[in-house]
């Protein structure tokens, strides 16, 4: 069995625009086609445009939208474009987006990491909650009366959205469970925000070259574990919807909030003892969305084949080796067995970072003697970083035994081979 898993950085290897920084730059020039802000419109919306590294594609787009729009009974501005109009909507006045827009751009990529951030919030009001030892149906006055409480930094940020986008002017009338359920809800409304982003407004993109490495093991039996939410594997690739597991969800042009199924979350912070009582913040973590969203888990079932292929070969080994002398045939028969069993499936993984936060879905896919793992990276920064990473998901013992595996290593890194122009492929 084959089994790719793709990343993010599948989709920018092919020109998309699909990471959180992209969408957080999209939605800040979105802005000026609803909100005149004080200045000439035209000279305004101008400036946003120039200067701007992005798709000629998508610029029109906005260009576009922007010369449509109309003021309708409200006064409030349209375009031609119900999608865009939808994504203004969700996105204005919302806790998550103006919270993102404030953070640091990290290094010379100028990225700024979704889950990390959510995570930190999160974190910092179970945090301040613990340390007051306040329940989620107790008000937040004492953090606004004077008092000199030192909080984490992010929340009292936080704090401040909250404030600022819900129009609330005495936080002492405002619990725990009522911040949450506002940051929750501002959650649900940014994934829809980035489900129209990724299907009308990437799905606008052309795609004009495609990766070599990806033709050479693409076969219509290939499984394929998409941490993506896109389907760009499915439309240059290989159309087979069977063999697919969108893992994080996948992005439809017409959901709507409530039936988007789109995991973004944040992994597991609490200890042990706590991660089974301690669930009033659960629909932020991707295990509960996974399971709310019903997302699907098929990679579990090409796992249990992979044990279970691994068991077969153990007790045909053993079987063999009843014998007590051991003749040389036996001995032939159990490298054969050997070879065959232990060559019998190969993991591809393209574009992703191997983050810890996938680390429960990588080790059970990485961690099997009979697997052979093959890893592509596009430079050696690249590979540093990953390298990094896997010794956070399988630890340094495991990465040293499966890449140094004397004749035979069961994992190898590949440099990426150059993307090959859709034209020129035969």
């Amino acid at each position: 069995m084959d089994i790719l898993v793709l990343g993010n950085g599948f989709d920018l290897a092919h020109g998309l625009p699909t990471g959180y920084i992209n969408f957080l730059e999209f939605c800040e020039r979105v802005m000026p086609i609803y909100k005149e802000e004080g200045k000439p419109v035209i000279n305004y919306y101008t400036e946003v445009l120039e200067g701007w590294e992005i798709n000629n594609e998508i610029k029109d787009y906005l260009d576009e939208a922007f010369k449509s729009r109309k003021r309708n009974s409200k006064m409030e501005y349209q375009t031609k474009y119900p999608g865009l109009d939808e994504l203004f909507s969700l996105i204005d006045n919302n806790i998550w987006f103006y919270y993102f827009i404030q953070c640091d751009r990290h290094g010379k990529e100028n990225w700024v990491d979704f889950e990390s951030e959510i995570s930190n919030v999160i974190k910092s009001i179970t945090e301040a909650m613990e340390k007051y030892n306040i329940s989620l149906y107790k008000t937040v006055y004492n953090f606004r009366d004077g008092n000199s409480y030192e909080l984490p930094i992010k929340y009292e940020i936080i704090l401040d959205i909250i404030e600022e986008c819900k129009e609330i002017k005495l936080l002492g009338n405002v619990t725990y469970l009522e911040i949450k359920d506002y940051l929750l809800d501002d959650l649900n409304r940014l994934t829809r925000a980035l489900e129209i982003y990724l299907t009308e407004v990437i799905g606008k993109v052309k795609i004009e070259k495609m990766s070599s490495d990806i033709i050479d093991i693409v076969s219509p039996s290939i499984k394929v574990l998409n941490f993506n939410y896109t389907n760009t594997y499915i439309k240059e690739y290989y159309y087979n919807e069977i063999n697919i597991d969108y893992i994080h969800g996948k992005a439809r042009k017409d959901n709507t909030v409530e039936d988007n199924n789109m995991v973004l979350g944040i992994d597991e912070y609490l200890p042990e003892d706590r991660r089974n009582k301690d669930t009033e913040f659960i629909n932020f973590k991707k295990y509960y969305q996974r399971i709310y969203k019903g997302t699907g888990c098929k990679y579990k079932e090409w796992v249990s084949v992979i044990h279970e292929d691994f068991q077969e070969y153990k007790m045909e080994l053993e079987r063999i080796n009843m014998y007590k002398d051991n003749i040389f045939p036996m001995k032939q028969r159990a490298k054969e067995i050997k070879n065959n069993y232990l060559n019998k499936h190969n993991l591809y993984i393209f574009g992703h970072s191997l983050d810890i936060t996938d680390k429960d879905i990588l080790r059970d896919l990485i961690l099997n003697d009979n697997v052979h793992t093959t890893i592509f990276y596009h430079s050696k920064e690249e590979l540093g970083r990953k390298i990094a990473n896997l010794v956070k998901v399988i630890g340094q013992d495991e990465l040293i035994k499966r890449t140094s595996g004397g004749n035979r290593p069961v994992m190898e890194f590949v440099p990426q081979s150059d993307m090959k122009i859709k034209a020129e492929i035969s």
